[in-house]
């Protein structure tokens, strides 16, 4: 127990494991990452606006000399330069990419919880950690039709998807990794 002294590394490091059998602490990181989301999606999109803060940073001659030029049609919008303005134009590519991230990350934290539940297969805990990602991020999407100054896209549900899938595969790569460690540890017993 904690007494008013400090935590030593190895304190630390049991703690830290414990925590990480812990299935209740494993399922509260979902539910507080997707809390996260959730309060994101919530603002109005001119409090999250990136354009101040480029602006303050970034000159706009730098910026035209780095950002990706031309047009496109993402959802029944075109998107481009001339149409949002070259902070405009690099803030969506920006907000887009958050989109990835932040379904890559769910994936990560999602795949972790499964971990802890049991033992199932590899295809069914891919099968719900992505059935997590997609129906939150379709709920999410929804929720932004009642959010000022927000939309609602199916394009943004296809890039959460696109995230989710990168996050699986994240996952996936990097227990591989822990197994491979693990098992080349000097303590862990040899099977034939």
């Amino acid at each position: 127990m904690l007494t008013g002294k400090t935590l030593n590394r190895k304190q630390v490091n049991a703690l830290m494991r414990a925590l990480g059998r812990n299935k209740m602490f494993r399922l509260l990181l979902v539910l507080a990452w997707m809390s996260f989301m959730f309060y994101l999606s919530s603002q109005p999109y001119q409090k999250q606006s990136l354009k101040p803060l480029l602006r303050e940073h970034i000159s706009e001659q730098r910026l035209k000399q780095v950002a990706p030029t031309g047009s496109f049609q993402y959802g029944r919008s075109v998107v481009s330069v001339k149409r949002l303005g070259t902070y405009g134009y690099v803030e969506f590519f920006i907000r887009k990419t958050a989109h990835v991230v932040e379904y890559a990350i769910l994936a990560l934290l999602a795949g972790y919880w499964l971990g802890s539940l049991y033992l199932m297969s590899k295809r069914k805990q891919t099968g719900i950690m992505l059935a997590v990602c997609v129906i939150f991020a379709v709920t999410d999407e929804w929720h932004q039709k009642f959010t000022s100054h927000r939309t609602s896209m199916t394009e943004d549900v296809i890039l959460d998807t696109c995230g989710a899938l990168l996050g699986t595969a994240m996952y996936y790569f990097f227990l591989k990794i822990l197994q491979k460690s693990r098992k080349n540890a000097p303590n862990h017993p040899k099977t034939s």
